[in-house]
């Protein structure tokens, strides 16, 4: 998708540029209000150049429905604002003026940039910058979990910064992109089957590869758990631990065949957040800690203040 800065979008938005087009479902847009210019907004538009307009329509209206809930206002969520529009107010709208009309809804802009993008600084940063950045994340899946949901979607492209981190200041991180966020009890299979091969738990590469039942349900918060494992992991050594090419990956979490050459690849790790670690990435689900106990260990461990 692209669109040119100055177009006019539903007669409320004014387009400054891309954001971000990373996703597989969705383009992200600089925008600003036309009531109130000094202000800016992010777009969320579904693709309309793909084969499966309607799969990504439907992400993006299953997205707006999670967000758009009073109760699951949080500073560490991303915020969908309503448009009024026939003097209803409205999340998900078609883009008039647009080929294909693709659906699109508005969100809050972060200035502070993705963990992806900052991962190679932030590699480098304290022990206790990244402790304290694991923290504020843990509680951020903790409140979702309390939803019954799991956002089943983790990683370092999906978590916004408030504002520019440094060595010495960590924002607060937020969680976006809800399109996979799932109780375990959806019948849209497209939401149940869709993953992240690099962050995704062992029972959800199993469950999609044909050797779980498709009509069992996985529980969606330990996914959260095995992913946030896996950016622990990455946050102290630079890098994941299962690596090679799709199939290769696939095979080892399918295989549950986990061992310690991920640990011992890496000497310079702690030897406490090793053992973090070990107790994160269980390939059975039900031995993982939940996000409230991984909580309770960060801070019986890591007393505040850190950063």
């Amino acid at each position: 998708m692209n669109i040119k800065n100055g177009f006019t979008l539903n007669n409320s938005f004014v387009i400054e540029g891309p954001l971000s087009s990373r996703g597989g479902t969705a383009s992200v847009y600089l925008a600003r209000p036309i009531s109130k210019p000094e202000l800016k907004a992010a777009v969320k538009f579904a693709h309309s150049d793909g084969r499966n307009v309607v799969d990504e329509d439907v992400l993006l209206r299953h997205e707006a429905t999670l967000l758009s809930r009073s109760d699951w206002r949080h500073p560490g969520i991303l915020r969908v604002f309503p448009i009024i529009h026939l003097n209803k107010a409205q999340y998900v709208l078609r883009a008039t003026g647009l080929e294909d009309e693709p659906s699109f809804l508005v969100m809050e802009y972060l200035p502070g940039k993705t963990l992806s993008e900052w991962m190679d600084k932030i590699v480098k940063f304290s022990f206790d910058w990244k402790i304290e950045f694991l923290y504020q994340l843990a509680i951020c899946l903790a409140f979702i979990h309390s939803k019954g949901y799991g956002h089943r979607d983790v990683k370092p492209d999906n978590i916004l910064f408030r504002e520019l981190p440094t060595s010495s200041f960590v924002p607060q991180p937020v969680l976006i992109d809800f399109a996979l966020a799932s109780d375990g009890k959806s019948t849209l299979s497209l939401i149940e089957s869709s993953y992240t091969l690099e962050y995704a738990s062992p029972e959800r590469v199993m469950q999609a590869s044909g050797l779980i039942p498709a009509e069992f349900s996985l529980k969606p918060e330990p996914q959260d758990v095995w992913s946030f494992g896996l950016i622990v992991y990455e946050l102290f050594t630079g890098s994941l631990p299962f690596r090679g090419n799709a199939k290769s990956i696939r095979t080892t979490l399918i295989g549950r065949s986990f061992d310690e050459r991920f640990i011992k690849d890496n000497p310079h790790l702690p030897n406490d957040i090793a053992d973090f670690i070990r107790a994160i990435l269980k390939p059975d689900p039900d031995k993982r800690p939940s996000m409230h106990r991984i909580i309770d260990l960060l801070e019986q461990k890591y007393r505040p203040p850190r950063v």
